[in-house]
């Protein structure tokens, strides 16, 4: 209120209106309904997703141990699912076989990507009667990774052919007996003709592999080339070592490589220094589907080779208390973990444990991915005993050797 003066000298008292509260001034709302819009929209998502809760409540870190599978809990999609159910993952990657030549007592669970690596930890676990659990949730085949000019060109040598179903030749069958041929007689890719689909490369014919000491697909593959070049398995030790040293050659060819070789598989100088690789179907197939997805169309450069002579893998999760146990039963059962596992690449089992390939190939066929066929593998490969192929490894590899039913440490 103020009081002023009429032209007649009468005092005039003037109301002045109240001020606005603060946060109704126009300079307040103008800084402040952006953010306070934000925080609705925020709390909406938070309620139609669940996770309205997930910020007041506990959640438990899982300590894994593992190789390639380390993929599966290394995504977002499937770290976002496991928050739900409140468990974070924290990964420790090495190969397989060396998840099983280590302690693991520090960790609540390990995902050997073989049956013969579980069967080690397993043993030892139940051995000293300490807590094992199995879960076997998905699959995914051993396979040779390269690129279309080194296809076509085992394809001329007469050791490829293109799947009949395999849309734009992303997959060719590869006959495993000649290929190992091809590398046993020392040949070179250019002696095989590779210039003529415009590259060269002077090294000899290989397919490379992860370092066999500590790696699962590196064992499968050593299994599928003994099996090849001797259908059977070894009869007892000293018959596994002579064939290990018969076909160290070729595994050796090049050396024990330091990385995984799937590292290189998807970088442009991967080409020249490691045109074929052994790596695990998923890995190819979370590719293409990744760059379908941001590209709108496949990498047409990469292709697969599958051997004729199969071996199927079998990653089997390992529950080491009750917690890893838990989280076993969850990727194995949680739809949207196992939906996430095909988005993945991998194929996933059913209750039963049988493998769900035509749950595969129906995603792939929605994501315009061509499918593959693994019907045309005309022979079936079989390991050693697991302790028969340990002796082989050790051979090949000239890494430690498992002593007793306990591994090294």
């Amino acid at each position: 209120m103020s009081i002023g003066h009429s032209p007649t000298g009468e005092p005039l008292l003037t109301v002045q209106p109240r001020p606005k509260p603060f946060f109704l001034r126009r300079r307040f709302l103008r800084s402040f309904t952006p953010s306070t819009f934000a925080a609705v929209v925020g709390l909406v998502v938070l309620l139609v997703s669940g996770n309205f809760l997930l910020p007041f409540e506990r959640v438990q870190t899982l300590e894994g141990k593992m190789g390639s599978k380390a993929d599966f809990f290394d995504d977002e999609g499937v770290q976002r699912l496991l928050l739900k159910h409140h468990i974070r993952v924290h990964v420790t990657r090495t190969g397989s076989r060396d998840v099983a030549t280590n302690d693991v007592d520090a960790y609540d669970f390990v995902f050997p990507s073989g049956q013969p690596t579980a069967l080690l930890i397993f043993n030892e676990r139940n051995r000293t009667g300490k807590y094992v659990t199995v879960h076997r949730p998905f699959v995914s085949p051993i396979v040779l990774a390269t690129y279309r000019e080194y296809a076509e060109t085992l394809r001329e040598a007469g050791a490829a052919s293109v799947q009949s179903d395999g849309g734009d030749a992303s997959y060719y069958n590869l006959d495993l007996p000649l290929f190992l041929e091809l590398v046993e007689s020392g040949r070179s890719w250019n002696d095989l003709g590779i210039t003529g689909h415009g590259t060269t490369n002077g090294n000899k014919v290989l397919a490379q592999t992860s370092n066999v000491c500590t790696s699962n697909g590196a064992a499968t593959y050593l299994g599928l080339v003994s099996y090849v070049k001797r259908p059977g398995v070894p009869a007892d030790e000293a018959d596994a070592t002579a064939l290990a040293q018969r076909i160290k050659p070729l595994l050796r060819g090049q050396g024990l490589p330091a990385a995984a070789p799937a590292d290189l598989y998807f970088v442009p100088e991967g080409k020249e220094t490691a045109p074929v690789i052994v790596i695990y179907e998923h890995q190819y197939l979370a590719h293409q589907i990744q760059h379908r997805n941001q590209h709108g169309r496949l990498d047409a450069e990469r292709v697969l080779l599958y051997p004729q002579t199969a071996l199927q893998t079998q990653p089997e999760f390992l529950g080491l208390n009750a917690d890893g146990d838990r989280l076993g039963r969850l990727v194995a059962t949680d739809p949207g973990l196992r939906r996430r596992a095909l988005e993945l690449g991998f194929r996933v089992l059913d209750n039963t444990g049988v493998t769900g390939s035509e749950v595969l190939n129906q995603f792939l066929r929605e994501r315009e991915v061509p499918v593959p066929s693994t019907e045309a593998s005309d022979t079936r490969a079989s390991l050693p005993d697991v302790q028969l192929l340990e002796r082989m490894i050790t051979v090949i590899g000239d890494c430690p050797a498992q002593l007793g039913n306990g591994p090294v440490k």
